[in-house]
């Protein structure tokens, strides 16, 4: 269970449960489990979160810009303005501009890491 934020710190763990669903353009692509957003600390520059799914494919617009790490699984991201695919898997870290739109095929249960600045 997350301990609650104290000021400067928040403490989780990756196998933590109490996801919710992450929702884009009303659709359902996976769940979150926040460790860290503005609404803990409205000056805070970024969120931080653990995200998971289980196979899938999901078109996915980087709205900000998004740093991960994946812990677990497998994911082949395609980049369709630059027809360039990239593939994940864990131990792997990435970085994502915003505006990259991308088309993501999670082929095993996955969960990743995640950064971003405040949406």
């Amino acid at each position: 269970m997350m301990e609650p934020a104290h000021g400067s710190r928040a403490i989780d763990r990756v196998d933590a449960e109490g996801y919710e669903p992450f929702v884009v353009d009303g659709k359902q692509v996976g769940e979150i489990r926040w460790l860290w957003t503005t609404a803990n600390q409205p000056s805070t520059a970024l969120e931080v979160g653990m995200w998971r799914s289980q196979p899938a494919t999901y078109d996915y617009f980087f709205a900000v810009d998004e740093t991960f790490h994946v812990i677990e699984g497998a994911v082949t991201i395609d980049l369709p303005d630059s027809s360039e695919r990239v593939e994940l898997v864990a131990g792997d870290i990435a970085f994502f501009e915003a505006g990259t739109a991308s088309v993501w095929t999670i082929t095993e249960p996955f969960r990743k890491f995640v950064i971003t600045p405040p949406s």
